[in-house]
């Protein structure tokens, strides 16, 4: 095409031809800089997606320095937890307080629920304020009479069921508490329900003394096998020697065993072991 005269190829070359370099120039700067921020975007959002599959995030938010934040209801929970177990060492420390604490309107009051606490997990024999720990060895020894065919009545050597106890829990490291505890207990339970002579003080008199009869008997039948039904007659007798103090102490102690034998008890169907089933 040739130029007119007034120069109308030129401006329809420039409308309608190809453009012109600066055109095109523009055009790539504007493609390059949205391929950019596509590329610097991309690199975000697989941080968002493994951030959300991550589990050690899960409840928590990461902080501006980068650390674990607990998010709000996580911190509630932790402060629960945390709560509850403080007030549960401060309800325990308090039990233990009023137990060995001496009488008070407190422990009066709630004495029930204050042994139900403390026994049998959390026992001891002594008090804070007037400690007397056990200083001597206390062992239970029983002693049966039996009848022949005779009809005569044959009695027994003494037999030390505190050793059959003390076998059965040696070398076993968490014991249970009626291996170590169920014989002592009872013999506890009859003296502190008699008197120096043998006699009941109280209604829970004869419960005490049912109560050891029928473990003595028991024991007697499991460790020794005596035949329950052949017995007539059973005594026991505690053997209390003082346990001897280190040598560093300088401390003189009478290692005298002293006896306190009970009376013959008879035996009765009721006293025979599985004789309720």
């Amino acid at each position: 095409m040739q130029p007119n005269g007034d120069g109308r190829a030129d401006d329809a070359r420039g409308a309608h031809g190809a453009p012109d370099a600066s055109d095109a120039s523009d055009a790539h700067g504007t493609r390059g800089a949205r391929a950019a921020a596509a590329a610097d975007d991309a690199p975000a959002a697989g941080d968002g997606a493994a951030a959300a599959g991550d589990p050690a995030t899960d409840g928590a938010a990461r902080g501006p320095d980068g650390f674990l934040v607990l998010r709000p209801g996580g911190a509630v929970v932790l402060v629960g937890a945390v709560a509850l177990l403080l007030a549960g060492i401060l309800a325990h420390l308090g039990m233990v307080f009023l137990h060995v604490a001496p009488p008070n309107a407190l422990s009066r009051q709630h004495g029930k629920a204050i042994d139900g606490w403390i026994y049998p997990e959390f026992e001891q024999n002594w008090k804070l304020f007037a400690p007397n720990p056990l200083q001597q060895n206390v062992s239970v020894h029983v002693r049966v009479e039996t009848r022949d065919d005779s009809g005569a009545l044959r009695r027994g050597a003494w037999v030390n069921l505190t050793a059959f106890d003390a076998e059965n829990i040696r070398g076993n490291l968490v014991p249970s508490h009626t291996a170590q505890n169920e014989l002592r207990r009872a013999w506890d339970f009859f003296t502190n329900s008699h008197d120096s002579e043998n006699r009941p003080t109280g209604t829970r008199g004869e419960l005490a003394e049912a109560y050891l009869k029928r473990i003595a008997m028991l024991r007697l039948t499991e460790r020794r096998g005596v035949d329950a039904r052949e017995v007539v007659r059973v005594q026991l007798r505690s053997a209390t020697t003082p346990v001897q103090p280190p040598p560093w102490s300088g401390e003189q102690v009478d290692d005298t065993t002293r006896h306190r034998t009970l009376p013959w008890w008879p035996v009765t169907e009721a006293d025979v072991p599985g004789a309720g089933r």
